[in-house]
């Protein structure tokens, strides 16, 4: 899929709301997270970062998971994530859709490498935007389960 990264812009800000990390080798995790995307223009690419900490009251300041990453433009014009996670693995994911219908704009991102984690077989990240909510969700498959599942799953609101 050919497009310039403009086309990704919807991302950019700072987000922040609620998700769940679910997955049947884990036990189900409330989460707060925050989510900047930030556009270079003079490098023509953007910049995220994630934090998510646990929301039960018990380990309300525990860190649950962080990353960052960025999202280019290759030389071929495909558009690609790359990120590296707090547990060592990276990811790099290409852009595979891209749909803008009725005020709501979707981008989704499939798997493409692995690094750092013999456990992965594919990802899949979606983005959809409707208004001031953006509404994510990753779903994986590991050598121990090999369909597509649900992993994480989030409601973020853009800050001011």
């Amino acid at each position: 899929m050919k497009l310039p990264i403009n086309e990704l812009l919807f991302l950019a800000g700072k987000w922040s709301g609620k998700g769940l990390a679910e997955y049947p080798t884990i036990n189900p995790a409330g989460y707060d997270e925050t989510m900047v995307f930030e556009y270079d223009y003079t490098k023509d690419i953007i910049f995220y970062v994630q934090k998510t900490n646990y929301s039960d009251p018990e380990r309300a300041k525990n860190t649950l998971h962080r990353e960052s990453g960025f999202i280019i433009q290759t030389g071929e014009g495909k558009i690609e994530l790359s990120n590296s996670q707090s547990n060592g693995r990276v990811e790099v994911l290409k852009l595979t859709k891209l749909t803008v219908d009725s005020g709501k704009t979707c981008a989704l991102f499939t798997s493409k490498h692995f690094g750092n984690d013999e456990r992965m077989i594919s990802t899949v990240r979606e983005y959809i935007l409707k208004g001031d909510i953006l509404c994510y969700e990753m779903k994986m498959a590991t050598n121990r389960h090999h369909e597509l599942k649900t992993h994480l799953k989030a409601e973020l609101k853009r800050e001011a």
